[in-house]
């Protein structure tokens, strides 16, 4: 440090700032063994010399002046003394950069502008790195491409926030490329899997040879079969109170139906039985109810007994109701090898064994259907009406996806099972026409499988030889926080992957430009953040307590990023670092639509000519 100018002196020292004053204004820009250091402002990295090998590494946050006597009198002269305000980064020692203090300098201690070796070992440039990449240059230090390890980047899940404009999009491109480029020369990257989730169409610059393009609801159908109770929540989302017991025993019901063909007509008569022997209601239309269940049934008997059933007074005929209830009984044992009063039992140790699956859309309608018949026959005549938007949701659900995301086409389910064993490097699936329900369906699903099969792995072979990359393009539209009074959803997968994904190989990036938004269980779990421009104090707020990485003057700085420009922050950053996003070239796909380049004159063309 001998000859090197000292910018200033600590006058005020905290443990999450200090105070420099800077003795000669003229003196700070400098020369020193050939180089030019030159003061940037806010960000530039400062050092205190602690030894001769062991350094503080600060970086300026603040710049201010404030009036100073020349001479301690009282009426003396003043003049004006420039400070600057600035935060702890780490130390140097050994020429080794760790991040965090241990020990904090002292007030009086001279303070300089950092050595470029020492930005070089900062910013980790002399580190040899098998895999590494770069998104752009440091904002303070023109020429500075800071490097990342791709074990560290890679390795952890990670969140780009940013308003909408702000560039997260081009960083998430350019981020992609950027992993391409790096492994080109050294690497397979179709062992990459990245799988990404693409809401508005934007990811369409990544090399072709690498990409498996799929549209969701034209290119696959997934089996009904393979979906678990999570994944209906988050398809039908039910009211937790009614409505969910109603969608899983429908399911239970569904699947029973699925395996028993004559399942249906044996416990519509029994329905039919419990009803007129147990059911105090007007009598006419207890009698509509029990016929509307029994019509169908193909049983001689069982139709005989059914016409002395009385459509004028609701009643059976003089000594035909004995023949009606036995006809029934003996139908009931005939179809399901058990009497009429072990019925009860079996069906609900039935519906206990059941899964919930079904493998067409229908049979859930009518296991549902068989829900409400059960609560109808114990006197809960309400219940249809409270779960009339779970068979709304339903419904549309029949219309929308019977002939495409749940189409039985043998082919179409084989593509599925194609694009499943992700061969290629980046699988981009197409999810713009999906509303925001069926966006969290598919991507828990997709997710689930390949968590599920990389369990599986580990069990069988005791090692992982694949890993993955999710990345959910507007995450905040379904990995989203529940308030109470919305419907369900489960993001049971979701916050599973951020705890466990690691020991599995599987690591998600979120996008988003909410984060109060996003779950806050698994916003806190990501451990690298990518920050561009955001200035909603919701969000904001959010990110103060998710993130341990950030501090105060760092976040209010966040509101005032221009556009490209992104605070990066986390285990894979070696200091918090503002850096320039490279990436003009991948900027395209969101740029704005301006209303100068739409507001033109144009001659007028009349709708109708001669």
């Amino acid at each position: 440090m001998k000859n090197q100018n000292s910018i200033g002196v600590i006058s005020k020292a905290f443990t999450n700032k200090i105070l420099i004053e800077i003795s000669n204004k003229d003196k700070i820009n400098h020369n020193y063994k050939g180089d030019l250091y030159l003061f940037e402002g806010i960000n530039t990295f400062i050092t205190i010399y602690k030894s001769r090998y062991q350094k503080f590494i600060y970086q300026v946050t603040g710049l201010f002046e404030q009036e100073k006597p020349l001479i301690k009198e009282e009426e003396s002269k003043f003049s004006d003394c420039l400070y600057f305000e600035a935060t702890p980064l780490g130390e140097i020692e050994n020429k080794k950069f760790n991040f965090g203090l241990s020990k904090f300098p002292m007030i009086g201690d001279y303070v300089y502008l950092t050595l470029t070796e020492d930005i070089n070992t900062i910013l980790q440039l002399n580190n040899q790195i098998d895999l590494s990449l770069s998104i752009g240059s440091m904002a303070a230090y023109d020429g500075y491409y800071p490097r990342f390890n791709v074990d560290e980047l890679l390795s952890h899940h990670m969140s780009i926030l940013g308003n909408t404009g702000s560039g997260k999009s081009t960083t998430v491109r350019k981020l992609i490329n950027e992993v391409i480029e790096s492994a080109k020369d050294s690497f397979d990257i179709d062992s990459a899997n990245f799988v990404i989730f693409d809401v508005h169409d934007e990811y369409n610059s990544i090399p072709s040879d690498n990409v498996n393009e799929v549209d969701v609801e034209d290119d696959l159908a997934i089996p009904l079969s393979t979906l678990c109770k999570e994944d209906w929540i988050n398809l039908v989302q039910p009211s937790p109170g009614v409505q969910l017991p109603v969608l899983l025993n429908g399911l239970r019901l569904g699947n029973l139906i699925s395996k028993e063909t004559d399942f249906n007509n044996w416990i519509n008569a029994y329905c039919a039985l419990f009803m007129y022997e147990n059911v105090q209601t007007e009598v006419v239309g207890k009698r509509t109810k029990i016929v509307n269940l029994l019509k169908d049934i193909d049983d001689e008997k069982v139709q005989e007994a059914l016409r002395s059933y009385s459509s004028q007074f609701g009643s059976i005929s003089n000594g035909r109701e004995e023949t009606f209830i036995e006809a029934l009984k003996i139908f009931i044992k005939k179809e399901s090898g058990y009497h009429y009063e072990d019925c009860k039992e079996v069906i609900a140790s039935m519906m206990e064994e059941a899964d919930c699956s079904v493998d067409d859309l229908s049979k859930l309608e009518t296991g549902i259907n068989m829900v409400f018949l059960f609560e109808e026959i114990k006197g809960n005549s309400q219940v249809r009406s409270h779960c009339s938007t779970l068979m709304t949701r339903i419904d549309n659900l029949i219309a929308t996806y019977s002939n495409s995301l749940f189409d039985k086409t043998k082919e179409k389910i084989e593509e599925f099972n194609k694009i499943m064993s992700f061969r290629k490097g980046f699988t981009i699936f197409k999810v713009s026409s999906m509303d925001d329900n069926d966006l969290l369906f598919f991507t828990g699903y997709v997710l689930r499988i390949i968590y599920n099969t990389q369990k599986d792995k580990r069990r069988n072979q005791g090692n992982i030889e694949e890993m993955f990359h999710f990345i959910f393009d507007e995450a905040h539209k379904y990995i989203q926080e529940r308030s109470y009074e919305e419907p369900l959803r489960s993001l049971k997968v979701f916050e599973q992957i951020s705890k466990e994904g690691r020991k599995f190989g599987i690591f998600m990036i979120l996008v988003s430009q909410r984060p109060g938004e996003l779950s806050k269980t698994v916003m806190s779990q990501c451990n690298n953040f990518i920050l561009h421009r955001i200035r909603n104090n919701i969000d904001l707020d959010q990110m103060r307590k998710s993130i341990p990485y950030i501090n105060e003057s760092q976040l209010t700085r966040i509101s005032y990023l221009r556009t490209g420009s992104a605070l990066l922050v986390g285990e894979a950053f070696s200091v918090p670092m503002e850096v320039l996003v490279n990436g003009s070239e991948y900027g395209e796909y969101s740029k704005t639509i301006l209303p100068s380049k739409i507001w033109k004159r144009v001659a007028q063309v009349p709708f109708f000519t001669d």
